[in-house]
């Protein structure tokens, strides 16, 4: 299966689509699968290449303004949320667009801050030093 990392992904997603074939196409971050673009037809039978302006969502879970799909496809990823997004060409459905996964948690899990307060907690487990759930809401009055 063919791959993209999300911040290469700046060509329309009418593009991507144009170039698609028969295969998947994987949107990474950081090589974590995010969100897969798959064909739903036979695109080599369609006349994509000189139609690009004809193709549409079908099914939005993008911003109104995104109605074609001449932004970028790392706009769509971004936006998608856990929806899939159909693409259609002359009104019948070519292609998906599905979230794999968060994006919000893939790109947390890669924050090197974040992954600092991680490691930290696990040290601090190790050592014994963590205060117990129960303490906490004791200290702050919650039970």
């Amino acid at each position: 299966m063919k791959s993209i990392e999300l911040k290469e992904a700046t060509q329309s997603l009418g593009q991507y689509i144009q170039a698609l074939g028969k295969e998947p196409l994987l949107i990474t971050i950081k090589k974590t699968p995010v969100a897969v673009l798959t064909p739903l037809a036979d695109l080599d039978g369609l006349q994509l290449k000189s139609n690009i302006d004809a193709l549409r969502l079908l099914k939005k879970s993008v911003k109104e303004q995104l109605s074609s799909c001449l932004a970028p496809l790392s706009t769509y990823i971004q936006t998608l949320g856990r929806e899939s997004t159909i693409v259609g060409f002359e009104g019948k459905p070519i292609a998906m667009l599905v979230a794999i996964t968060d994006i919000e948690t893939v790109s947390l899990s890669h924050n090197p801050k974040f992954l600092s307060i991680i490691d930290r907690s696990k040290k601090q487990q190790k050592l014994g030093q963590l205060t117990r759930s129960e303490e906490v809401r004791k200290k702050l009055g919650l039970v």
